[in-house]
């Protein structure tokens, strides 16, 4: 077993296969609603980890539509467009091929350092399963001074089919999935795509949700030009676009040219008059994104239980219900979907009450 801290390569190949999608519109055009419009005279500046300043719209809708419609949608995404927001369907699995096993946890959960009897080498047709997606983002997301922190879960859609998740594999952010990426016998935790699926079952088998923790190489390979901003990946659920790591002129672009959350504002391929967007880096954590810059609406839906903005849900009801300490709670319950009899049994208290005390997932 080693750790693996750089790219991989690629395990069977990068065949990712877009096809034009017919995006469907409901009610009137985003384009051409005077809440899409920018005004020119309400801006703030972001301010990247170098201390260098980048202007970003503050308080004012800037529509996305035109980026909806030229990300290269997988075959199994639907759009779905509304008049203040687009609805994104899809069967949770990645339009590109990936191994043909993944590590999983035997136990439910784990933090590095990792030993072999904790992991198990699980083929790809059990550990990754459909999970059904069925996601609303803003069409006219506005820009906030003040960053929310990203919460473990999906944090954003991508054009693959699957799922964007922040840096962490724990609830107190110490297990970087791409920094402390191991494998075992030439298997691996997270894959060369920087993805793996979510597997949090007592028996180790996988619960689906396949996500990314960092630059999809698989997509960027197929759809980046050298020499040229990064195309569109995606969105997150805030409804601000995200990228690869190229920008304006094929640069590779860095975290410290960034601000808190990995984004700033300038042009791109879809916005050629420039927006705040995101970028997914290479050169250290946050590799995805960490915090959003944008206003997470609250009923923006997850799945499985997942929260998918605006934080984790309030746990402080149940842990005071449960009669134990919240820190304790949240350790236990690790990350969503929940193994209600682990949690449990390590909190010493029965199943049945852990759940009735938990609040309802959102959506």
């Amino acid at each position: 077993m080693h750790l693996i801290n750089h790219r991989l390569s690629l395990a069977k190949g990068a065949a990712f296969a877009f096809a034009a999608l017919t995006i469907v519109g409901c009610g009137s055009d985003p384009a051409t609603d005077e809440s899409s419009i920018v005004a020119e005279d309400e801006h703030t500046t972001t301010t990247a980890a170098d201390g260098s300043e980048t202007e970003a719209t503050s308080a004012v809708a800037t529509s996305t539509l035109a980026g909806v419609e030229a990300a290269q949608w997988s075959d199994n995404v639907s759009i779905e467009v509304g008049e203040d927001s687009f609805r994104f369907v899809s069967d949770g699995l990645p339009g590109h091929e990936i191994p043909d096993q993944f590590l999983v946890p035997t136990t439910g959960s784990f933090s590095p350092p990792v030993t072999e009897d904790e992991v198990n080498a699980v083929d790809s047709s059990v550990a990754v399963t459909e999970t059904s997606l069925d996601v609303t983002i803003p069409l006219n997301p506005i820009y906030s001074e003040t960053a929310t922190d990203t919460n473990l879960g999906i944090i954003g859609v991508t054009i693959s089919g699957a799922q964007l998740f922040n840096d962490y594999e724990d609830t107190d952010r110490s297990f970087v999935a791409v920094d402390d990426n191991f494998s075992i016998d030439g298997v691996f935790f997270v894959d060369s795509c920087n993805d793996h699926p979510l597997a949090l079952q007592a028996d180790g088998t996988g619960s689906g949700n396949y996500h990314y923790h960092g630059v999809p190489y698989c997509i960027t390979d197929a759809i980046d030009q050298e020499g040229e901003h990064s195309s569109i990946l995606g969105f997150l659920v805030d409804g601000f676009p995200f990228y690869g790591p190229q920008d304006a002129d094929g640069a590779t672009i860095s975290s410290d040219d960034l601000d808190e959350c990995s984004g700033h504002a300038g042009p791109t391929p879809e916005f050629p008059d420039g927006i705040y967007h995101y970028h997914l880096t290479e050169d250290r954590s946050p590799y995805t994104v960490d915090c959003y810059h944008g206003v997470v609406e609250a009923s923006t839906s997850g799945t499985d239980g997942a929260p998918a903005g605006g934080g984790a849900p309030d746990f402080s009801d149940a842990a005071a219900t449960l009669g134990v300490d919240e820190t304790e709670l949240l350790a236990a319950l690790d990350q969503p979907p929940f193994d209600l009899d682990a949690a449990a049994a390590e909190l010493g208290i029965s199943a049945a009450d852990l759940e009735a005390a938990l609040p309802p997932p959102p959506g």
